[in-house]
């Protein structure tokens, strides 16, 4: 195993660490969106680390290629790599699920997590299943790795109105709409960042000049519509009012676009890579009878969206 892990397995380091030849602490699992269940077992993990003067780590998947076939992603994969850091996480090991699905249990808990990464303590969620055909549980590392001396933590589930938190659930959220729910449930605003692409200079010319992006076909799919957003150019937050959609009143995308009017903000972000975050949904996407109608809603819009940012303020 100490060759797949050579060949397979990227490491990426978050934080400066001196190696540790002791071994480390390690949570298994997707963390596709890194949402407040994720973040309770990350600093359970971190916590275990420091305690037994181990290295931290993550052993996840590549964010194009998730075990849940079909699942769209809660975060980008830098974004993903950006929260896990300032939970702590030394060291993310990252393998294509193709290349893991065929490793038999054993291999990957004895072979792979205890021999090659050095394991000492392993963090994972209690229904957590590994290996060729998702025969491999928590029992069965038990079995492979406590005379070993491993320690083996599963953490309770994080629960919201007595459910366990999932992806799944915020996912459906965002596709509802649901924005500030599933923000509440992320611990973050949901967001995506991307290269701003040349448009068709419309809003220029009826006085809102917009910035857009194609929003990414890998992450959660977000109800087309008006949202209060929040722009983050050079480390700078900016509000703003944005619509994901197709823009019908003006001609059809291939595929969605966000169309953001940033507030307070002259400059040009043509090519530049800006994060965009979802505050609040304002209305649904709607075709227009005329521009000047357009333009009316879109006044009404930034009010609305000035409304949900001044709350967010408050809340801060």
């Amino acid at each position: 195993m100490k060759e797949f892990l050579k060949t397979e397995v990227k490491k990426i380091c978050l934080r400066e660490r001196a190696e540790d030849t002791c071994g480390c602490a390690i949570a298994v699992g997707g963390f596709d969106g890194v949402h407040l269940g994720h973040r309770a077992m990350i600093t359970r993990l971190v916590s275990e680390s420091r305690e037994r003067g181990l290295a931290s780590a993550v052993f996840t998947f590549d964010t194009d290629d998730s075990p849940k076939s079909g699942s769209k992603l809660l975060a980008q994969q830098e974004k993903k790599y950006e929260i896990l850091a300032s939970l702590g996480v030394d060291t993310v090991y990252s393998v294509a699920f193709s290349r893991l699905k065929d490793v038999s249990a054993s291999d990957f808990a004895r072979g792979l997590l205890y021999e090659a990464l050095g394991a000492r303590v392993i963090v994972c969620g209690y229904d957590f299943r590994f290996g060729r055909d998702r025969l491999g549980d928590v029992s069965l590392i038990k079995s492979l790795l406590c005379d070993k001396g491993v320690t083996v933590v599963t953490p309770e589930a994080e629960l919201c109105n007595g459910e366990p938190i999932s992806s799944t659930k915020i996912r459906r959220l965002i596709s509802d709409g649901e924005v500030a729910s599933a923000n509440a449930l992320l611990g973050r605003e949901f967001s995506f960042s991307a290269e701003v692409v040349r448009g068709k200079q419309l809003g220029r010319t009826l006085g809102f000049p917009t910035v857009n992006q194609k929003y990414p076909d890998t992450l959660a799919s977000l109800r087309y519509g008006v949202y209060a957003v929040v722009c983050v150019i050079d480390g700078i937050e900016y509000g703003g009012v944005a619509n994901v959609g197709v823009k019908p009143t003006v001609g059809e995308e291939a595929s969605p676009l966000c169309e953001t009017h940033i507030f307070g903000y002259s400059g040009d972000c043509y090519r530049k890579s800006i994060e965009t975050r979802f505050i609040g949904f304002i209305r649904d996407e709607k075709r227009f009878s005329s521009l000047d109608e357009l333009k009316a809603q879109v006044e009404s819009d930034k009010k609305d969206a000035v409304n949900l940012l001044n709350a967010r303020r408050n809340c801060i």
